[in-house]
């Protein structure tokens, strides 16, 4: 479970920003958006809202630089690329620096605190901390590596030689069958991330679950039809042709990219919806193309729906960019009801995204402390401030007072009179 990731000189963040899910102590809000864990107190989701360019993406975006370096650096240790220290650009001051990445998690009910700095040619800094006892597990300088010999066994001398200075120490003890910090890996592998702009990745791994996982398609399906998109059945196939038997493809493009004997996987998916007759009965089923006759709504809700489900089912973290994509403000409430529903999330995932969707703005659909913004400062640096953290009372509308302005977090527009079209 996520308690909160910090962030500081990544991208358009130059100063430490924190997205916190640990639930404020206010009683009188939405309870079922909380999960209790020993005596910490955590959210089931949490939204960012932000003008275009305040960086709300890049708080996400920081997390996969986190996830990536915990679960790639090993594979990566060769090859001869920099490492990913995008620092904050426009400040003298920042520009020889690290970027710090931190997490706060729960691991059999006991917090522990992992992070680093990284700059474009190695791990400046690195540390495990235990919340029990207040323990440092390992604490480490360029090659130089502390560790606590009678808390942390698994940090031995010989592992210590093996890591690079490329290379994560919490990944080498890891792949040693480090106990403590296999748990951190394991953890951090479970926490996935949805791209608002390329969910093609997302559909694949969709349409993969569906094809070859019965037990899945059968929810995914369930998913779909609850949506209320006039579905009644999907059915999917996968077969390889040749290259030249590809349709909807341009020849050029296939002699351009495709080799004459080359076969791809030619996939099919169909949506059946009813079919009525004059007198409006149900006459029969008409599949429908899902790549070229369904909405754009239809295609992200299936690209969702696998990865939703397997988040849901055992208990992971997600988090997802623009989750209102071409979606009704309907279907992102039906999406965001079901991580705070008790009965609907029973293992407690949590959910963490971006939208510039409004209608979530509400009192009774999200506590104050599950609304996060991000502004743009004097310097052009992302700020990241939580609702909770504004003074403000209850049975106001939100969406209003985020539309006037009243919590920044706006796009800044010239006055309309002063813009001129050419004709």
């Amino acid at each position: 479970m996520l308690l909160n990731f910090k962030v500081k000189n990544y991208r358009s963040i130059k100063d430490e920003v924190v997205l916190d899910l640990q639930a404020s102590t206010d009683k009188t809000s939405k309870e079922q958006a909380v999960f209790e864990i020993g005596k910490t107190a955590l959210l089931k989701s949490v939204a960012i809202y932000g003008s275009n360019a305040s960086g709300k993406s890049n708080v996400l975006k920081a997390f996969v630089v986190f996830r990536m370096m915990i679960l790639e650096s090993l594979l990566r240790s060769n090859i001869n690329v920099a490492l990913p220290n995008e620092y904050f650009k426009l400040s003298f001051e920042t520009e020889n620096k690290p970027s710090f990445f931190e997490m706060e998690f729960l691991i059999d009910n006991e917090i522990f605190t992992y992070g680093f700095e990284i700059n474009k040619k190695k791990i400046v800094t690195e540390w495990l901390k235990e919340e029990k006892g207040k323990k440092t597990l390992f604490e480490r300088t360029g090659q130089e590596i502390s560790t606590n010999k009678n808390y942390f066994r698994e940090a031995t001398d010989p592992i210590k030689k093996q890591t690079g200075e490329r290379v994560l120490f919490l990944s080498v003890l890891a792949a040693n069958n480090g106990e403590i910090s296999k748990k951190v890996v394991q953890l951090v592998q479970q926490m996935n991330y949805i791209s608002g702009t390329e969910r093609g990745k997302t559909l694949d791994f969709s349409f993969g679950q569906f094809l070859n996982n019965p037990k899945m398609a059968e929810k995914m399906k369930e998913f779909i039809i609850k949506a209320d998109f006039g579905v009644i059945d999907i059915k999917a196939s996968e077969k390889m042709i040749l290259a030249d038997q590809l349709q909807n493809i341009p020849d050029k493009f296939k002699e351009l990219f495709l080799k004459e004997d080359s076969k791809i996987a030619a996939r099919r998916l169909q949506f059946f919806h009813k079919k009525h007759n004059a007198n409006n009965k149900n006459e029969s089923s008409q599949p429908l193309d899902f790549f070229s006759e369904e909405s754009d709504g239809t295609q992200q809700m299936f690209a969702l729906s696998a990865p939703f489900i397997d988040t849901l089912e055992n208990g992971k973290v997600l988090f997802v960019d623009e989750i209102d994509a071409s979606l009704h403000p309907l279907l992102c409430q039906y999406l965001i009801s079901i991580f705070n529903s008790k009965e609907k999330n029973p293992n407690n995932a949590q959910l963490i995204f971006t939208t510039h969707d409004i209608s979530l703005l509400k009192e009774d659909f999200l506590r104050r402390d599950q609304v996060y913004f991000t502004d743009k400062s004097k310097d052009e640096a992302t700020e990241l401030f939580s609702l909770w953290d504004i003074s403000e009372r209850k049975g106001v509308d939100f969406a209003k007072r985020y539309l006037e302005g009243r919590y920044s977090a706006l796009p800044y527009l010239s006055d309309f009179e002063d813009l001129k079209f050419s004709k």
